[in-house]
């Protein structure tokens, strides 16, 4: 592969030249076949068959479905760590492709089979550069990134033990295509999980008073919930808490029992995340008493913020920039609000989490919706980027 290893100049031509229709077909035949959480099996087969033939030592079964493929340079040196997620959504897909979900209620709308599918373009373009390369470069292909954490397990069974560093990307639709953003500290917000429980006393809809209406009292709690950001959170920490689903009733004149809430709270500061779960409680109690009923709150840390190493985050920009060209290269000037589990990698080893931009005039769909889809122009963008930070790490 005839391409120099600073500079990164036609770094992404080759990739594109000799294994472009290899990622194209691969990030296609995923598609077709999304598989939910740690049941990725087909998903990491099809990428062990894309990886045959490759100089790579590959550990399979890792957090039950995922692949460790090791790739060691011709020279001793650190071990850098490049991340793709595997795992599709529960959404039933509209967008109409050749290669469209074949799985009723199961559909990649997030971009992880193009994650999947730059991943292993950048194993093919740095086994063609394993003489230059001083270290070892860990392909870490995860399962169950949407909402099972399958980062945590990954950790937890040692797949990035002894990395120096760890590098992942992610598709993104609020950024023009090729576009390239990340930023020092948090880039993604923790996410965490709450149900409430809400009981009143039942009766005749005809006659409310004669019991404590749940439903009334969910609504006061859903409307009291927002003065926990707009009234006691600094306005320069961001917190988002949002109930997204009530269950109450089972007839249009039967005032229930009991009516159940659940939601999601989004923060940047450890502080802000340890206070809230605290003062939701207290305040569901309060609201619920207040008008004759009570409340339970059951409450679930899920993930992390995503913090991105300072010097990590500016290799990547620097990266970046001679690989593209400094105009397709953006600081982030703030954190998104989503959620990412690959925060706890981060929380084991020192990295950087990027944005590569995917908007254009034909695309526009937000990711986790029926009609995602993306340029497929831009995998190749995309393994250029991943193989040129392991190449700025090790060569």
């Amino acid at each position: 592969m005839a391409v120099e290893t600073r500079g990164f100049g036609g770094l992404r031509d080759e990739i594109r030249t000799r294994h472009g229709e290899k990622i194209v077909e691969l990030r296609r035949s995923i598609h077709r076949e999304p598989e939910l959480g740690f049941d990725t099996e087909k998903t990491a087969r099809k990428v062990m068959a894309a990886l045959d033939g490759l100089p790579l030592e590959i550990e399979t079964g890792v957090a039950k479905n995922g692949l460790v493929a090791r790739l060691r340079g011709a020279r001793s040196g650190p071990a850098v760590g490049l991340r793709a997620d595997m795992d599709a959504l529960p959404i039933r897909e509209e967008t109409g492709l050749p290669f469209a979900s074949e799985v009723p209620g199961k559909m990649h709308a997030c971009g992880h089979d193009g994650h999947t599918s730059m991943l292993v373009g950048a194993a093919h373009a740095l086994c063609g550069l394993r003489e230059r390369l001083r270290g070892e470069v860990r392909f870490l292909f995860q399962p169950a990134e949407e909402g099972e954490g399958g980062g945590r397990v990954m950790v937890e069974e040692g797949a990035l033990d002894g990395l120096s560093a760890v590098f992942a990307l992610h598709l993104w639709p609020d950024l023009p295509l090729g576009t390239v953003a990340t930023k020092p500290g948090p880039i993604m917000a923790a996410a965490d999980g709450f149900e409430l429980r809400v009981r009143g006393r039942g009766g005749h809809g005809a006659m409310p008073h004669e019991t404590v209406d749940p439903v009334v009292i969910s609504a006061q709690i859903v409307s009291a919930l927002q003065t926990l950001v707009s009234r006691e959170t600094d306005p320069a920490d961001s917190v988002v808490v949002t109930v997204g689903k009530i269950h109450a009733g089972t007839a249009f004149n039967v005032i229930p029992q009991e009516a159940r809430l659940g939601g999601t709270v989004r923060t940047l500061a450890d502080e802000t995340r340890r206070r809230i779960p605290r003062r939701i409680e207290e305040l569901v109690r309060g609201v619920a008493a207040g008008l004759g009923g009570d409340a339970g709150l059951e409450y679930e840390l899920s993930y992390p913020v995503t913090v991105n190493d300072p010097e990590a985050a500016a290799r990547t920009l620097r990266v970046a920039g001679e690989l593209f060209g400094e105009k397709r290269v953006i600081e982030a000037e703030r954190p998104s609000m989503g959620a990412e589990d690959f925060a706890f990698m981060l929380q084991k080893v020192p990295g950087a989490y990027v944005w590569l931009g995917i908007r254009d005039e034909k695309h526009t769909s937000s990711v986790h919706t029926p009609t995602f889809d993306f340029d497929e122009s831009v995998l190749f963008e995309g393994s250029a980027l991943l193989a040129a930070l392991a190449l700025d790490r090790l060569s």
